[in-house]
Formats: C-alpha cells, structure tokens, sequence
C-alpha cells in the first residue's frame, strides 16, 4: 500500500519533466547612442565593439538616441538596451547624453524591464534631470523617491570617494580584477544597498570599504545590469578597461541571460545559405580605357558583382562600356565631386540630385568623394531614399575604426540629433592608392620591380584583414579600388587575383553591396520565436518581407526536422545550418 502514493509522485514528477517548457524569443538589441567625433556617422570603439560581438551570436543591433525611451513601442520591439553612459558615446551638449533623463523616460525604461527586458547601463544613468539639477542635492542618495530607477536597478545609490579602489575578479570570471584607479574621477556612485533580488557579481574595495560594483537585479520578468563604469565594454586600446574577448564573453553573457536556459541553442547566421562571411567590391572612378577594360574582364573572369561609384566626369565610351556589363551596377559619388564637408543643405541636396538626373539613375547607394562624408551628406541621403553609403573605413587591425557589421548611421548637429535608416557599409581602410600611389610621382620610374614590391604589401595587407578582422566577427569585407590603379597592369592586378581565388576556397558569400544592405533591412524585420518541449524544438519565423537562404545554426544535427516549406540541412565545421526561404510566418519543428 505505501507503495503507491511512491508511485503516483514518481509519476507526477515524470510528467511534469516531459511537459516542461522553455520559450523565448531570439533577442534583438537597442544600442542607444548618438555617435562621437563631428556627429557625422562614426560611432566609438565600444560600439563598434559591441557590433561585431553581437554579430558573431547572430543577433541584431539598431543604434538609436535616447528619444527612443519616450516611445513604448520602440522600446518593445526589443529584448536587450545597452544604454551606455559614457562622454564619447554621446558627444552632444550634456543634456543628450543618458545621464540626464526626466521621470518619464525612466519608468518608460522600468516598465520595459519589468514586462522582460535586459537593461545594461552604466552607474551615473539618470542622475541628472533634464534642466540640470542633480538628483543627489535633495537627499545626498539616489533612492526610489529622487531616482525612478532605484527600484529597477534594485539599489540605493550614494557617492563616495572611490580613489584608493580596485575591482576583484567578478563570479563569471569576465575580468581578473582591474586594479586602481580604473576610473579617473575618485568620487562616483556606488550602490549603499541592495535589494534581495540583486546578484553580485563584483565588488570594489579598497583596505577597510567594500561596495558591490557589478550587479544584476530581477525586476518583474527582466533583470537589470549595474556596471560600475561603462568603460568595462570599451576597449583598452581606447581608454577603456576591456579586451576584445573580455567585452565578447560579457556580450555572450547578456544573451545568455535574455534567452535563459535551453538544451538545444540555436543562433540566426545573417548571411544568405549559412555563408560566415561576404566580400563586396567596389571601385570609385578614375583611369584610362585600357585599364577600365582590363578592371572589367577581371569582374567577368571572375563573375563578381560589382559597385562603381560614379561622377559625371568618366568619358563617354567609358560610362557605355559600365552601362552594358550585367555584373555591374552604378551608384551615386556625386556631381562636382566636392569636400561635403564645405558643404551647406542645399549644395549638398544639389549634388546628389544632379548626378542622378545625370545618369538617369535612382542611386541607392553613396561614397563620398576623399571618403570625406558630412553631417548634411548623411541627413540628404537618408532623406532622399538611398539605402547605404560606404566611406567610413573600417581599420580595427591597427586601431579600431569603422566596423565590418552593417549599421544604422547616428549624427548629430549642435542640438539636432536622430539615427537615420541609412546603413554604413565600412570599406576596408587602405585602398589600392595607399599601394599604387607611386604611379602619379613624374619623378619616380615606377619600374616592374617597384610594383611587385608594392603589390605584394597590398595582398598582405588583404590577407591580414580579411583572416584578422573580417572572418573572426562574420562580418562584410568591402575592396576599394581604382582602375587607374589595381588596373595597371597584371601585376598591380594580381592580390585581387590571388585575395578572390582565396575567397572562393572559404565560406565566403560574394556578393554585391547593394544586396547586402537589402538583406541587412530584412533582418531588421525578422523574429524568431523559440519552444523546446522534451526533445523537439518549434520555431516560428516571421518575415515581412521575402527573405532567401535564411541561416539557422544548431550545434547538432536534428534526428528529423518537419517544415511546410522546402529546407536545406548543410555542415560546416561540425556545425549544422537549416537553410530556407520565407516571406511570412512559418511553423518549423525540430526533432532531436
């Protein structure tokens, strides 16, 4: 008889096994932030960063300003917010900047975390209110009556002179501790008490104080993150405290915390039919026929599609033999072919509408002449519909500039700022200039042998970007090119050469960069939601709009896989990709 309530609960327990569920929905992040330098589209090294991280987990990043935390819908389209609070990520006048918030802009951002948002912030958000008062002067701490956010960050915030003060080593082992002073301003906020819900995942102390630094708070259905300073995901090579791993293993740890925990991860790879990578290339104008020419049997040997940015000062024979090539497309470099930084509105809007009556052409795509883009260049071309400009160069083997991940442009102008739709498509930082520039010295016989020299720095240079940069973040190698100079002759030719026939051994997808910046909108659109139960795994996809190869990698094979829509299942390095065209919503489950 005893043996049967035994039983009963065994089986309780058994169902209740099989029945358990673990949902979720693969995330999509808001990266708010309005841009650095002269607000005309770069973004800082942590951005940067922070792109190129979430890329490699095939997670989605829009750049936006803090105006979006006074819409609701905006904020809900989104499961993780880095809400940085950091100068160089916000050069504007102090207002602009996500130290100062009003009461709204805060509950609007607990409301999202408490509905299961991931925030992650730095510790001096919304100390400030709009008009400048710093919350601290009324009670000399940051709690729930002065500060919207207490209760969301689960602390109480009070300053304090942290000058003598070290980090230890945190519980995810992200960073070894980070000895004093990692901030230059001795007096910060720290957390003076915490709630029950809040985790500690670092400390800073000194010899007799100890106050928590990193710290993760439960709230509602979110969690939100407490960094001590934000310069923990900026890297060192910039002033700030990180490498480029440490900042990829915290990025790794936030998407961790948005899904929870899953038996059978799988991750979007952005690029069509499971390619880890794409090359684009791209040549501004400039050069004889003989060179044109030999630029274009080049693409057709090849078939490589191709972007020439364009003026209207190419000779005539020449804009026909581009025109009649099926490999190439034409787009936009301007009319005069002018520095648009000297520019106002109304030349700039000139430019570009006279050089697309020129060509009888509805340009999407832009390079700016000197790659000297402007704050009124970006806003035009956004507002005249084009769909990407490529001219902040991406370096990142020398120094961190530019990315190798697609993003939406921020600028800013004294008090105006908005992130536009316009996508940045970083070109790689040496063009073929830098190599062949001996070629305009009428002082200097530039012999076969000097150009052998120079071309063979010019392929080391496109090896070491595309294995050092571009192939470790999945991302976009974009070749700029002129045929005045990479067509010469064969051997000014010849790392191109060798860099394609390289390309085609990797899995790399070539393609053209307005087909990126396509496929890169569509992601923007695409939500995946995610249902394990026992072994089996369902997916919805929803798509607005048709997207071809679409990419899921699983970390292991499914025994069985059930779709309404014809799939494809490839390997690559022991990783396995479920390949399928969609342009709605599909119901896709796996068997394991």
């Amino acid at each position: 008889m005893k043996l049967k309530p035994i039983i009963s609960i065994l089986l309780l327990i058994l169902t209740s096994t099989l029945a358990a569920q673990t949902s979720y929905q693969l995330p999509k992040v808001l990266y708010l932030t309005t841009g650095d330098g002269e607000g005309r589209g770069t973004i800082s090294d942590g951005v940067v960063l922070a792109l190129q991280s979430f890329n490699k987990l095939g997670i989605f990043v829009r750049l936006e300003n803090k105006s979006a935390l006074l819409n609701p819908k905006v904020l809900n389209q989104y499961q993780i917010i880095m809400a940085p609070t950091i100068r160089s990520y916000h050069d504007l006048p102090l207002p602009e900047a996500l130290t100062f918030l009003s009461d709204e802009e805060m509950n609007n951002l607990s409301d999202w975390v408490k509905n299961g948002g991931i925030l992650v912030s730095g510790e001096n958000i919304g100390r400030n209110t709009l008009n400048g008062k710093d919350r601290l002067i009324d009670k000399d701490i940051l709690d729930k009556t002065t500060w919207p956010l207490a209760e969301c960050f689960g602390v109480e915030l009070k300053e304090i002179n942290c000058d003598n003060f070290s980090l230890q080593a945190d519980k995810k082992g992200i960073w070894n501790g980070i000895k004093k002073p990692f901030v230059k301003t001795p007096w910060r906020l720290v957390p003076v008490k915490i709630s029950e819900t809040v985790e500690t995942y670092m400390n800073q102390t000194d010899e007799n104080l100890s106050y928590p630094a990193l710290t993760v708070n439960k709230y509602g259905n979110g969690k939100a993150v407490l960094l001590p300073t934000f310069k923990l995901l900026h890297p060192q090579s910039d002033g700030g405290l990180s490498t480029e791993n440490q900042i990829d293993r915290f990025y790794q740890w936030i998407v961790d915390m948005s899904i929870g925990k899953r038996v059978y991860p799988l991750y979007v790879n952005p690029w069509k039919d499971a390619h880890t990578t794409v090359y684009c290339q791209t040549f501004d104008d400039g050069g004889t026929p003989e060179q044109y020419q030999r630029i274009i049997k080049f693409i057709n040997d090849n078939k490589l599609p191709t972007v020439f940015f364009v003026t209207p000062h190419i000779r005539k024979d020449v804009q026909l033999m581009l025109e009649k090539e099926k490999l190439i497309s034409l787009q936009g470099h301007s009319f005069n072919h002018p520095d648009f930084r000297e520019l106002d509105y109304g030349q700039t809007l000139n430019e570009f509408l006279l050089n697309r009556n020129y060509w009888h052409k509805n340009f999407t795509g832009f390079r700016f002449p000197y790659v000297s883009n402007s704050f009124w260049g970006m806003y035009v071309l956004d507002k005249s519909g084009f769909k990407y400009e490529t001219s902040i160069a991406a370096n990142n083997l020398d120094f961190i500039r530019g990315s190798v991940v697609p993003y939406n442009i921020p600028i800013f102008k004294d008090d105006f700022f908005t992130s536009l739709n316009l996508l940045e498509i970083s070109q790689i930082y040496h063009s073929d200039w830098y190599f062949y520039q001996k070629v305009l010295d009428k002082e200097i016989d530039y012999t076969a042998t000097l150009q052998k020299e120079d071309a063979k720095r010019f392929k080391e240079y496109l090896f070491r970007y595309f294995n050092d940069v571009v192939q470790p973040n999945k991302g976009v190698m974009v070749y700029l090119g002129h045929p005045m100079y990479s067509g010469i002759n064969e051997i000014t030719l010849q790392p191109l050469q060798e860099l394609i026939n390289y390309l085609k051994s990797q899995n790399v997808w070539i393609t053209s960069a307005n087909t990126v910046a396509e496929r890169w909108n569509k992601l923007k659109d695409l939500k995946i939601s995610v249902t394990e139960q026992g072994n089996s795994v369902n997916l919805e996809i929803s798509s607005t709009s048709r997207l071809e190869g679409l990419s899921i990698k699983l970390l292991q094979k499914p025994e069985k896989v059930v779709s309404p829509i014809p799939y494809r299942m490839v390997e690559r390095q022991k990783e396995y990709y479920l390949i399928l065209d969609t342009d709605s919503t599909q119901k896709i489950t796996l068997y394991f």
